[in-house]
């Protein structure tokens, strides 16, 4: 039997219900499925599904979401649910969905897409690269013993404030995340859909002397454990305030666990700087369309125009694979077209590596010495000395 591939109408809540409870390993209750059936179709996202007849085999949901990069706010497409029945796996479907997303996204004008992974190998396959990772550090009451050891020497000016929900909270994360590469740019129903509901707990924040909040942790105590579901600080005066109200809890927690970005060196500040620490890749990435996703990309200004003949390997959008010419203004501005002419210095890359390039996840030599990208040593050096420095993090899921 031929498939189709087509969106999800209401008329098959009950078919992808059935599907994700089973492929995510999760049952809903009644009130959960009466929940999602009125948000089910909705203006911020796209459920598409892989038919044999009226059988729904395979899915996939596409989000509407907008991510910053460079500190500049991007359109992007986030890719969620995906998921086959078990006699429907390893028959292309979900491959064939990625290529129509793919499709989709390009003409809604999402330059770049990301997705939380069960493989990190298959969706390679197609194009995403992984470029945010997470460290998870766990401090023991030893720690927090020292921390207040040390607050007390020092002067901390500014209080912290405990709050009810989130709102006077948005303002910090908003300041915060411009200064990474992958964060989301959080509307108001983003932060009551996902954020309240799955980071439950306290909202305690950080408020300077002239009433200005400065930084804030989402976080719960259950069984002696503190999980810091959000530990977000734009000065280090609301660091050290933050960390001490935590350490604060100390008669109640033998422990205090929270998820922050690979290259936070916040245990190089306390006294014993040993504490178990695990970093994981988190979130993989993949540019949807180079010519878009380059004009509005904040490369480096520099003292003159550069060009780079760059050849990508993208074998599932035929709109960014082939030869190009990528020209750099010297204040930043960019344009990249495609050329029929082949340069002894041409860089070769994917579409993966490219993505994880540009987002400063990783440098050309790293690419170059695991052979997802070749070039003049040069010629590289150059490029990179355009890309902006800005490291990537993410703190939400979907």
């Amino acid at each position: 039997m031929s498939i189709v591939i087509k969106p999800l109408a209401q008329e098959h809540f009950q078919q992808s219900m059935d599907l994700s409870s089973f492929a995510f390993q999760f049952p809903l209750t009644q009130e959960q499925l009466n929940e999602r059936s009125d948000s089910f179709i909705n203006n911020d996202q796209l459920r598409l599904g892989v038919f044999e007849g009226e059988q729904l085999c395979a899915q996939a949901t596409l989000l509407h979401l907008h991510t910053y990069i460079g500190g500049k706010v991007f359109s992007m497409g986030g890719i969620a649910g995906v998921s086959t029945w078990p006699e429907h796996r390893r028959h292309g479907y979900v491959a064939s969905l990625l290529s129509e997303l793919l499709i989709i996204m390009r003409e809604q004008g999402q330059s770049i897409s990301m997705l939380h992974p069960f493989s990190f190998a298959f969706y390679r396959k197609f194009g995403w690269e992984s470029f945010v990772d997470h460290k998870t550090i766990e401090l023991s009451s030893e720690h927090l013993s020292a921390i207040l050891k040390n607050a007390k020497q020092r002067k901390l000016s500014g209080k912290i404030v405990r709050l009810n929900d989130w709102e006077k909270l948005q303002h910090v994360y908003n300041r915060y995340a411009l200064r990474y590469n992958g964060m989301l740019q959080r509307s108001s129903e983003w932060w009551q859909t996902s954020v309240a509901k799955r980071k439950k707990g306290v909202y305690a924040a950080y408020e300077n002397n002239e009433g200005v909040l400065e930084g804030y942790l989402i976080y719960e105590v259950t069984n002696r454990q503190m999980n810091i579901h959000e530990f977000i600080c734009l000065t280090n005066q609301s660091e050290q305030a933050l960390l001490n109200y935590i350490a604060q809890h100390d008669s109640m927690v033998h422990h205090v666990s929270w998820i922050t970005q690979k290259d936070d060196e916040i245990l190089f500040n306390l006294d014993n700087p040993r504490a178990k620490q695990e970093t994981v890749p988190y979130f993989m990435a993949r540019i949807v369309d180079v010519e878009s996703f380059i004009t509005q990309f904040p490369f480096l200004p520099s003292d003159s125009d550069e060009q780079f003949n760059i050849r990508i390997e993208d074998q599932h959008a035929d709109w960014n694979n082939g030869s190009f010419l990528l020209t750099i203004n010297r204040d930043g501005k960019a344009q990249i077209i495609k050329s029929s002419e082949r340069s002894t210095e041409e860089i070769l890359i994917s579409i993966g590596a490219l993505t994880a390039w540009l987002l400063y996840y990783q440098n050309w030599d790293t690419l170059v010495r695991f052979e997802k990208a070749s070039g003049m040593d040069d010629v590289l050096k150059r490029l990179q000395r355009r890309i902006p420095a800005n490291r990537t993090y993410l703190t939400d899921f979907f």
